[in-house]
């Protein structure tokens, strides 16, 4: 059994706590590809061979549907901590893998396939933004075996934690294992007028202005999709390769990662 929710509810009351520490650079957690990976999953429409693939629920149910053991969590760490007012604190985030069988009841519960998929699509239609992550800290907090878990979360733009640290770069190991989705590019096209609306809020800091307009920074451009969303001239697209697939390749990361019950691949 993991960790009990009288612990647990202690533990949250010093989330705060946490966050301040995570701004300080002599006490702040180290992050590296050994305790952390993610995968942004954009909710935009994006475009591959000729043919609209609408994101993300084409990406998540294999991942769902492969998962040994699926829980869906009673709240959301990050909205309980900073007292979101904008979306649901209840909403929690998809535990995958035969640790979430070790969960205390009051933190979550097993559920269906069909039940955790009905509840992305919930999560999706209240606008919040799906990341793929195996975090050793989220793992800890919930008292379970980080090598048999991962999750996939429901963020919220105001109180996401992954997204803070990114945007605010609190650690360099963390701001490189946050991944955009394998074979994705975004980019910038000629309608873009150089508003500057995209370089102030991609939250990868991934966008500069030139003289002839934005330029992406491929190298740290997440795939959130955010700035897509926020162009007013359209100006941004989001492409996939052809010859990329990323369901594949993520089942493949992630079992090589941790055993949830994905298949690693040839």
């Amino acid at each position: 059994m993991g960790r009990s929710k009288f612990i647990y509810n202690l533990i949250m009351k010093f989330y705060k706590l946490y966050q301040l520490i995570e701004k300080t650079p002599l006490l702040k957690h180290n992050d590296s590809e050994e305790n952390t990976s993610g995968h942004m999953i954009p909710i935009n429409t994006v475009i591959r061979e000729g043919k609209n693939v609408v994101l993300p629920l084409q990406i998540l149910r294999p991942l769902i549907e492969n998962a040994e053991c699926i829980a869906i969590m009673s709240e959301c760490l990050c909205r309980r901590g900073e007292g979101c007012t904008a979306y649901p604190q209840d909403l929690g985030c998809l535990l995958l893998g035969s640790a979430a069988r070790d969960l205390h009841p009051g933190l979550g519960r097993i559920v269906s396939s069909d039940e955790a998929i009905a509840h992305t699509e919930n999560a999706l239609q209240l606008g919040l933004m799906p990341l793929i992550l195996h975090n050793e800290f989220d793992a800890w907090i919930w008292g379970i075996d980080y090598r048999r878990m991962m999750n996939v979360c429901f963020c919220c733009d105001c109180c996401c934690a992954v997204r803070h640290n990114i945007r605010n770069n609190l650690s360099i190991g963390f701001f490189e294992n946050i991944h955009r989705l394998p074979g994705l590019t975004v980019s910038i096209t000629d309608r873009c007028t150089g508003c500057g609306c995209c370089v102030k809020e991609c939250l990868a800091g991934a966008i500069e202005m030139r003289s002839e307009g934005a330029i992406i920074d491929q190298r740290k451009c997440k795939g959130c999709g955010r700035c897509i969303t926020l162009c007013p001239e359209k100006a941004i697209t989001m492409t996939l390769d052809p010859e990329s697939d990323p369901i594949k390749s993520l089942l493949e990361i992630y079992a090589r990662r941790t055993s949830v019950g994905f298949p690693e691949g040839d």
